[in-house]
């Protein structure tokens, strides 16, 4: 009996080594052969740890060494995916916390890895998963400012929030240059040359709203997207990894717009979206390639304060009562408004307060006080605000950004010209701010009978900002023209226009009045006048664009010039348009007259 049990001992040890021993070569075994099975499925050139490293090109985008663990991982995906395994798998560099959907995604890819983890709490991710509690994506585009070079092409970022129904209180993720520059013109000089570190962040959605729609005054579209609740996590996990590093900004490219679209790649491993901007990202082009990819699901209107405080302007123009207190400042509440007029009279106070504070009229304190005592009058009315603003065409229906033209001119010449962005006078504005015209490097070659093509205009830079006037608002309208031109067909000159002017009506029709300097420059000559212009601009016809402009220029050498255009353009479809001008000038020649009558095409 006593050599049976001895025998089921030396049995039941024999297992126990045995199992042992078979569970540590498996280990081994795991260990030794994950380097050979990434070897042989190449897993470092599977494009989805491409997207989750931001590489085009032979380098990842991002510019701070703390998203690599590799010293060489911005330039070798390889490197960088064996370093991280091996950091998994000695826990260094806190990798497992730090880069989560990267470690997700290798775990998925790589059969027995989770086994070679050393695992630990990650409690900032928990805290940061919790707080943002994502359930639904939405892509918001505040429109342009008006007055702002930097921020004429519109801005894009991504809402995420756990309750469709209560938007304010979801997070944004965002990303833009990191500056404190506040002059438009130097951040848009210093943003072309990438001098900025452009970052992620995430911070409450109200404080973006406050941002764009209060204080800055401007309209904000916002897309549904239409992504399962896995690619939402996916999306999340990846803005915890970006939230510490940065990327140089670039205005024309790697932009906001631009960054945001690496986070919904990396969401759904099918999308391609980044490779359709090569040279330029324009915010409304990046959400028309969501269109192409059935991405939005609905999209809705929030309209600016400022919005706001001119409809309320329009509706109550005609109550003398009404103006009479809104134009004295201390002047008290007529008390023979309605009720629906006093509660206008005191949201439109209460805007246009917090529109003069953002404008540094009032200190804090001051500030305060006015705005308490508003607030207090104004919730001595019960009655909710109810304005009919009516709702713009939606962006995303517009036309293009870049454009090619070809017009035939009653001289016999052909002009061809190109330009990358984005938007001028000529163009029709659906979906773009009226009276904001912005265009870079345009390009225009022409063809005249019995002569070879040249260079007729090179545009560096040109911006018309014409913002129209009221009682209350009182912008000053500008412009500015940098390039190259060949002169009335006289001679080449590199060409600098500043001018600056008021403008007067409404986004649909108004009329501008600019004085201004033309400045023509080359070696042997220098042509510089003094002078002014008179124009008119109306969008009100569905698909037309009708203007007319008038401009007396007086050079030095005892020159003169006269000229007078007309111009019409009408929308074919989307992406195309016709366009008929008529010019008349007599600086070189007597009433030189010519009609131009073209098509442009948008992409």
């Amino acid at each position: 009996m006593i050599q049976l049990l001895n025998i089921c001992n030396f049995f039941n040890r024999g297992v126990k080594y045995l199992l042992l021993t078979l569970l540590f070569s498996t280990f081994s075994y795991s260990s030794q052969n994950i380097n050979s099975f990434i070897e042989q499925t190449k897993l470092y050139e599977n494009p989805y740890w491409s997207k989750l490293l931001h590489y085009r090109n032979g380098e990842s985008e991002i510019d701070s060494n703390n998203f690599f663990i590799s010293k060489d991982g911005k330039s070798d995906l390889k490197k960088e995916l064996f370093e991280t395994i091996n950091s998994l798998e000695n826990g260094k560099d806190d990798v497992l916390c730090r880069f989560p959907l990267r470690v997700q995604w290798l775990k998925q890819n790589i059969l027995n890895l989770e086994k070679q983890i050393i695992s630990y709490s990650c409690p900032k991710l928990d805290e940061f998963l919790k707080v943002v509690d994502a359930k639904y994506v939405t892509m918001v585009f505040p429109t342009a400012h008006i007055n702002s070079p930097a921020s004429m092409y519109g801005h894009t970022f991504l809402r995420v929030s756990s309750d469709e129904e209560t938007p304010l209180i979801s997070n944004a993720i965002n990303f833009a240059a990191k500056t404190d520059d506040t002059n438009g013109l130097i951040f848009a000089y210093k943003g072309l040359f990438g001098e900025y570190e452009g970052r992620y962040s995430i911070l409450p959605y109200y404080e973006k709203i406050k941002e764009y729609n209060n204080l800055e005054q401007r309209d904000i579209w916002e897309y549904d997207l239409d992504l399962t609740q896995e690619e939402i996590d996916k999306l999340v996990l990846h803005s915890f990894e970006l939230k510490d590093s940065y990327s140089d900004y670039f205005f024309f490219k790697e932009n906001c717009s631009y960054n945001i679209l690496w986070l919904l790649e990396v969401a759904r491993d099918d999308l391609d979206l980044v490779s359709h901007f090569t040279f330029k990202t324009v915010p409304l082009d990046s959400i028309k390639v969501l269109k192409e990819y059935n991405l939005i699901k609905s999209s809705k209107y929030r309209y600016s304060s400022m919005k706001k405080m001119k409809n309320i302007l329009e509706e109550k123009i005609k109550n003398k009562e009404y103006l009479e207190s809104f134009v004295n400042e201390n002047e008290p509440l007529n008390k023979t408004l309605s009720e629906e007029d006093k509660i206008s009279y005191l949201d439109f106070k209460i805007s246009y307060l917090q529109y003069e504070r953002a404008n540094n009229k009032y200190e804090k304190d001051e500030y305060l006080k006015k705005y308490l005592q508003l607030l207090k009058e104004r919730s001595s009315y019960k009655s909710a605000s109810n304005y009919d603003v009516k709702t713009p065409f939606n962006p995303l229906y517009s036309h293009d950004s870049a454009k090619a033209s070809l017009f035939y001119n009653s001289n016999d010449s052909f002009e061809f010209g190109i330009k990358p962005v984005y938007n001028d006078i000529y163009d029709i504005s659906d979906g773009y701010l009226a009276g904001a015209y912005i265009d870079f490097f345009d390009l225009n070659l022409k063809k005249e009978k019995d002569e070879n093509i040249k260079l007729d205009r090179f545009t560096l830079l040109k911006i018309k900002s014409l913002a129209p006037r009221d009682m209350f608002f009182k912008p000053l309208s500008w412009g500015i023209d940098l390039g190259y031109e060949h002169f009335k067909d006289q001679s080449d000159y590199l060409k600098v226009k500043p001018e600056t002017g008021f403008t007067f009506g409404s986004e649909k029709d108004f009329i501008y009045l600019m004085i201004g300097s033309n400045v023509y420059y080359k070696d042997s000559d220098q042509l510089y006048s003094a002078g002014s212009s008179l124009g008119f601009v109306t969008n009100r016809f569905d698909d037309f664009k009708i203007g007319a402009s008038y401009s007396y220029d007086r050079y030095n050498k005892g020159l003169e010039n006269n000229q007078f255009e007309v111009f019409t353009t009408y929308k074919l479809e989307q992406n195309s348009a016709l366009n008929i001008r008529y010019l008349n000038d007599d600086l070189y020649k007597k009433e030189q007259d010519r009609l131009k009558i073209g098509i442009s095409y948008y992409f």
